[in-house]
C-alpha cells in the first residue's frame, strides 16, 4: 500500500464497520464520534473539495448548531493528530475558505478499491473473459463486510444514497459472478447460494433467471419449474405485472430441455488478440448491425454522411468528432450506427464500436476504454501500458495515418471522451450522448420526437400498412402515447407484430389505460422506462441530492402536460427562482425536460410519465398534493392580479389569507402586462383547473376558472366553456352554492360568446335561482340579470331585454356592462337619443375605473346605435376607436364583432368595396372563433353583394 504523496499510508474501511488502520493492520483509533462522523463524510467524496455547508448538513441535519463551523476545526485537528498527520501544506485533511479535502489514494480506500474491481470486470464482461470477471467479482465481494458505515452516526440523508448506491453495486458485482460461475461451468453447488439471494431480493429477476438455470443444469429440472413459478407469483403479487420476457423464455427452454442450455463443454475463453506486439496491426470491424427498417431522420444522416464523405482536410487539421445528443429511446445510437455502415468503405483501417456507458451508474474510465480500444487495435495484454496518458498516447501513435472510423458511443461528457480522441485529421470520431458536448468540433445533432409522418412511417414499416389503416383514430393515439420516440414506437410495433389476433385499437386501449404506458412499452430485454430510468439515476449523483435536480424532475412531473415557466416551477416547488432556474436547465442538459423557447419547459410525454411514476413511488401523497396545491394557487394568484389589470371593475375571486402565498405575489404594472401573462401561461392556467379538480382541490378548481374570466371574454371560448364545466363540477362537488351559481353565470356567457343564446340563458336561469331570495347578492343578480337580457336581445325580444337589463340596474347602479346593454335595447326599441345617454354615463364610469374592455364594448354599441339613427359617418369612427382598444387588449371575439358593425357602417355611408373588407376579416374572426351565428349572416351579406350587378367595387384595407 502507497501513501498519498509521501504521507503516511492509512487503510481507510467503510464497507461494514468503520475501519482505520495502519498499513500493517493495527487499528489507529478516531475518538469521538463527531470526528468519526466527520472523516467519514469526507471519505465518501474523497480527493474531492466538499463545501463547509455540505459538510454541516451531512452531520447534524436540518439541527445545525451554532458553533458548527468551531466544532468542525476542533474535530479537524483530532482527526490529524490521530493518523499522525501534522498539518500544512502536505496535511491529508486541508481546510480552505471554501471547504474541505481529504487526500486518499485509490489503494487506501476500500471503496475505491471496489469501485476499481467492479469497472475491470464490467470491462471483462463486455470482452466475455469470464476467468477474468470471475476474479475481478471475487476480489470485489471479498472487501465486503457487512453493512456499509453501520456504526458511524449520520443523518439518513447523508449516508442513505451513499449505502443504496453501494448496495446496489454489490448487487450488480453477484449478478456477475453468478454470471461468471455459469459460463465457466461452475453450476453445482451455487444454487444454494443463489435461492438465499432470491429470498433476499424477491424482485430482482437475474437472480431468479440464474438460480433456474443452476437448478436446470444440475438435473434438478422440476426444481428449476418450481423456482420460476414462486418468481412468477412474487412478481405478480408485489408489482402487478408478469416476469420479464427473458425470465418467461427461459421457463420455456427449460420445459422445451433445450439442449443450449446445457453445460458448456470448456470454460469459455475470450477471443485471443491478433499479434502479441503492440506492432502488429489489427483491423477491426466491430460496427452493430444496422436495422433494415430504419426510418425517418434523413435530414440528420445526410448530415452526418455528408461530413464524413470529406476526405480532403490538410495535414495536421483537428480531428472532428461528430456528436449526436437526446435522451433515452431516441434513436442516437441506431442513427449513428446506420451512418457508419453508410460510410464504412472510406475508412479501410478498421471501425471500433464502443460503449462507455456514461449514463449508468458505473461510466468506463478512459483508462479502462484505452485498453480495450487498444486491445482492438491488436495490443497485447501484458503491452498494455498503464495509465491514461500513457495508453493515450500509445492509441494515438498506432492510429496516426490511419483511415478509421471510431463510435463512442453512450459518452458520460466531454473528459471521458478526450483521451480517446486520434492525434490528427484522418480518422473519424462519432459520439451518441444524453449530454450535450459542446467543446469539440463536428457536427453537433440534438435529436428530439420524430415527426408524425416519420413516426407513421416507422408504425407502418414494423406493423404493416394495411393493419394500421383499418384503424386511423387508434393509429393516431397510439402515435400520441408514444409520442414520436423511436424506440417506443419501435416496441410498440414489435408487439403489435407479435400479436396477430391485436387491433391497433387494442394496442391504443392499453397505452391509454391511465398509469400504464411504460408498462406496455417493452419487447424482450428492452423496456422505455429503463431506457428513460438511466438519465434520472444519474440525477441521484448530483452535489445538490436528493433535495435537487431529482426531486424537481419527480415533483415538476405532477405539472399539466403543457409548456411552464421558472416563476411556476418555482412555486410548485416552494424554492426560489434562480436555484430553480439551474435545476430545470440541469434537466434540459440530461434531456429529460424540453426548452421549446428561452425560459419556458415542457416534458416529452413519456419522460413526463416517468416523473410521475417515480413522484409515486418516492414522495409522499401529501408531498404531492402540497405541490400541486402550490402550484394551482400561483395560478389563481396570478390570474386574479391580471382581472385586476384586464377589468377593474369586475367582481373579483374571494382568496383566503396563505401563509407565504399573498394575493398579489404575482403583479402586474399595467393592462398590456397582464394581458401578456396570460397568453403565455393560457394553456398552463386552464389546465390548473382540471389538475386541482382530479387532486380533490375543488375551492382551487372553481376560483382559478372564475378568476380567468376577464381574460377568457377576450374570444377564448373553448377555454371559457372547458374550465367553467371542469369548475362547475369541482363547485357542485365542494358543496358550494355561490361557486356553482358563478360557474354557471361563466358557462352562460361562454355560450353567449359563440351566438348561443338558447344554451346560455338556461345557464343564467340556473344562476339566478341560486341568488334569489339570499341577502347580499345584489351584485351577483345584477350580473345574472343584465346576462339573461343579452340573451333575449340575441333572440329579437328587445323588450324582455330592456326589463332584466333595469331590474339589473336596481341591484347594481353602477355596472358600465349593464349600462353598455340597456343602451343597446333602447337603440334597439328606436330610442337613439336615450341610448346615447345611457352610453355617456358609462363611458364617464369606465374611463374613471380604467375598464378598457368595457369601454371598448360601448363603442362598438355607440357605433351601433349612431347607425340605427341614421348617423354612419359618427359609427365609423365610433366603431375604429372600439378596434383600437381590442387591438391592443387583444380581444378576438370583440373585434370580429367591431369589424361586422364596421362593414355595416360602411355600407350605409355608400363605400361597398370597405364594407366587403370589413366582412371578410370578420368572418375569419368568427370562424375562428365558433361563432356560428354571426358567421352565417356574414356570409349571407357578402353573397348578396357579390351577386350584385354593380360587385363589391375596389376592395381596401379598412382603418
Amino acid at each position: 500500500m502507497n501513501g498519498y504523496g509521501g504521507m503516511v499510508a492509512v487503510r481507510f474501511g467503510l464497507l461494514g464497520s468503520f475501519v482505520v488502520e495502519d498499513a500493517g493492520g493495527t487499528p489507529r483509533p478516531v475518538g469521538t464520534p463527531k470526528a468519526r462522523a466527520l472523516l467519514a463524510v469526507l471519505l465518501m467524496r474523497p480527493d474531492t473539495l466538499v463545501s463547509w455547508d455540505t459538510v454541516k448538513t451531512a452531520m447534524w441535519g436540518n439541527s445545525i448548531p451554532a458553533t458548527a463551523r468551531a466544532s468542525l476545526h476542533n474535530h479537524v485537528a483530532r482527526i490529524r493528530r490521530d493518523l499522525d498527520d501534522g498539518g500544512g501544506t502536505e496535511s491529508r485533511i486541508q481546510v480552505a475558505p471554501v471547504g474541505f479535502r481529504l487526500r486518499v489514494a485509490e489503494d487506501e480506500l476500500d471503496v475505491s478499491l471496489f469501485d476499481g474491481f467492479l469497472c475491470r470486470a464490467r470491462a471483462a464482461r463486455l470482452a466475455k473473459d469470464w476467468t477474468a470477471v470471475e476474479a475481478l467479482t471475487g476480489s470485489a465481494l471479498a472487501l465486503w463486510r457487512g453493512e456499509p458505515l453501520s456504526d458511524v452516526a449520520l443523518p439518513d440523508t447523508e449516508r442513505g444514497p451513499f449505502v443504496r448506491r453501494l448496495e446496489e453495486a454489490r448487487l450488480q458485482v453477484l449478478e456477475w459472478r453468478y454470471e461468471a460461475d455459469l459460463h465457466l461451468g461452475r453450476h453445482q453447488g451455487i444454487a444454494a447460494e443463489l435461492a438465499e439471494l432470491v429470498a433476499a431480493h424477491p424482485l430482482r429477476e437475474t437472480f431468479h433467471g440464474q438460480l433456474m438455470l443452476a437448478l436446470h443444469r444440475s438435473g434438478r429440472q422440476a426444481d428449476a419449474l418450481l423456482a420460476y413459478d414462486t418468481a412468477r407469483r412474487t412478481i405478480r403479487s408485489e408489482l402487478g405485472v408478469d416476469p420479464e420476457p427473458g425470465l418467461v423464455e427461459l421457463h420455456r427452454r427449460i420445459l422445451r430441455l433445450d439442449p443450449a442450455l446445457a453445460v458448456p463443454a470448456a470454460p469459455e475463453e475470450p477471443p485471443a488478440a491478433v499479434g502479441t506486439s503492440a506492432s502488429t496491426a489489427r483491423v477491426p470491424h466491430q460496427l452493430p448491425s444496422a436495422i433494415a427498417d430504419f426510418t425517418g431522420r434523413e435530414d440528420e444522416l445526410g448530415r452526418i454522411v455528408g461530413e464524413l464523405a470529406v476526405t480532403d482536410q490538410p495535414e495536421g487539421a483537428t480531428v472532428l468528432v461528430h456528436r449526436v445528443s437526446g435522451g433515452g429511446g431516441m434513436g442516437k445510437t441506431t442513427l449513428m450506427v446506420q451512418a457508419a455502415h453508410q460510410i464504412r468503405a472510406r475508412f479501410p483501417d478498421g471501425q471500433i464500436f464502443l460503449d462507455l456507458g456514461g449514463m449508468t451508474t458505473m461510466p468506463m474510465p478512459p483508462e479502462t476504454a484505452l485498453g480495450l480500444l487498444l486491445r482492438s487495435l491488436g495490443v497485447a495484454p501484458e503491452e498494455v501500458p498503464g495509465g491514461v496518458q500513457a495508453r493515450s498516447a500509445l492509441f494515438r501513435s498506432l492510429v496516426a495515418g490511419r483511415r478509421m472510423l471510431i463510435l463512442l458511443d453512450d459518452a458520460g461528457d466531454a473528459a471521458q471522451v478526450r483521451p480517446l480522441l486520434p492525434g490528427a485529421a484522418g480518422s473519424a470520431v462519432l459520439v451518441t450522448s444524453r449530454r450535450r458536448l459542446v467543446s469539440f468540433p463536428g457536427v453537433r445533432i440534438d435529436l428530439g420526437a420524430l415527426p408524425d409522418h416519420e413516426a407513421h412511417r416507422l408504425l407502418s414499416s414494423i406493423v404493416g400498412e394495411e393493419r394500421v389503416a383499418a384503424h386511423p383514430e387508434a393509429t393516431a393515439e397510439v402515435l400520441r402515447a408514444c409520442g414520436g420516440m423511436p424506440l417506443a414506437l419501435r416496441l410498440a410495433g414489435s408487439r403489435l407484430a407479435a400479436r396477430p389476433a391485436w387491433s391497433v385499437q387494442d394496442l391504443a386501449h392499453r397505452l391509454n389505460n391511465h398509469g400504464r404506458v411504460l408498462r406496455e412499452l417493452y419487447a424482450d430485454d428492452l423496456h422505455v422506462r429503463t431506457a428513460l430510468q438511466m438519465s434520472y439515476e444519474l440525477l441521484l449523483q448530483d452535489p445538490a441530492g436528493p433535495a435537487g435536480p431529482a426531486r424537481a424532475f419527480r415533483l415538476l412531473g405532477l405539472m399539466p402536460s403543457v409548456a411552464f415557466g421558472v416563476e411556476a416551477a418555482a412555486a410548485l416547488l416552494e424554492c426560489d427562482e434562480l436555484s430553480v432556474e439551474d435545476w430545470l436547465e440541469a434537466l434540459v442538459d440530461a434531456h429529460l425536460l424540453e426548452s421549446p423557447a428561452p425560459g419556458r419547459y415542457q416534458f416529452h410525454c413519456l419522460v413526463q410519465a416517468l416523473a410521475r411514476e417515480l413522484a409515486k413511488e418516492t414522495d409522499t401523497e401529501e408531498e404531492r398534493l402540497r405541490a400541486v396545491e402550490r402550484l394551482v394557487t400561483w395560478c389563481l394568484h396570478g390570474a386574479d392580479a391580471a382581472t385586476a389589470r384586464l377589468a377593474p371593475s369586475a367582481r373579483r375571486v374571494p382568496l383566503e389569507r396563505i401563509p407565504g402565498q399573498e394575493r398579489g405575489h404575482v403583479s402586474f404594472a399595467g393592462y398590456d402586462e397582464a394581458y401578456a401573462w396570460c397568453e403565455r401561461e393560457r394553456k398552463l392556467l386552464v389546465a390548473g383547473v382540471c389538475l386541482a379538480h382530479g387532486a380533490g382541490l375543488h375551492a382551487l378548481a372553481w376560483k382559478v376558472a372564475a378568476a380567468l374570466w376577464a381574460y377568457l371574454r377576450l374570444g377564448r371560448s373553448d377555454d371559457w366553456l372547458s374550465s367553467h364545466t371542469i369548475g362547475l363540477a369541482a363547485a357542485r362537488a365542494d358543496g358550494d352554492e355561490l361557486a356553482e351559481a358563478w360557474m354557471l353565470n361563466g358557462l352562460g356567457n361562454s355560450r353567449m360568446q359563440v351566438g348561443r343564446p338558447d344554451e346560455a340563458i338556461e345557464y343564467y336561469r340556473q344562476a339566478l335561482s341560486v341568488h334569489e331570495g339570499r341577502p347580499g347578492r345584489d351584485r351577483e343578480l345584477g350580473a345574472v340579470l343584465s346576462n339573461i337580457g343579452t340573451c333575449w336581445t340575441d333572440l329579437g325580444d328587445h323588450e324582455s331585454a330592456l326589463r332584466y337589463y333595469q331590474q339589473a340596474l336596481v341591484h347594481e347602479s353602477d355596472s358600465a356592462a349593464t349600462m353598455n346593454n340597456l343602451a343597446d335595447a333602447l337603440a334597439n326599441l328606436g330610442r337613439h337619443d336615450e341610448a346615447l345617454a345611457v352610453l355617456d354615463e358609462a363611458e364617464a364610469t369606465q374611463h374613471a375605473t380604467c375598464d378598457r374592455v368595457s369601454l371598448a364594448i360601448g363603442l362598438r354599441i355607440r357605433g351601433d346605435v349612431l347607425r340605427g339613427a341614421r348617423r354612419p359617418a359618427e359609427a365609423v369612427e365610433a366603431y375604429r376607436r372600439a378596434l383600437v382598444l381590442q387591438r391592443q387588449g387583444g380581444d378576438l371575439h370583440g373585434e370580429a364583432v367591431s369589424l361586422f358593425g364596421l362593414g355595416d357602417a360602411f355600407a350605409d355611408h355608400g363605400e361597398p368595396a370597405e364594407a366587403v373588407a370589413c366582412w371578410e376579416r370578420a368572418l375569419l374572426g368568427m370562424e375562428r372563433l365558433g361563432d356560428m351565428g354571426r358567421a352565417v349572416e356574414l356570409r349571407r351579406r357578402l353573397a348578396e353583394v357579390r351577386a350584385s350587378p354593380a360587385g363589391p367595387g375596389e376592395a381596401r384595407t379598412p382603418a
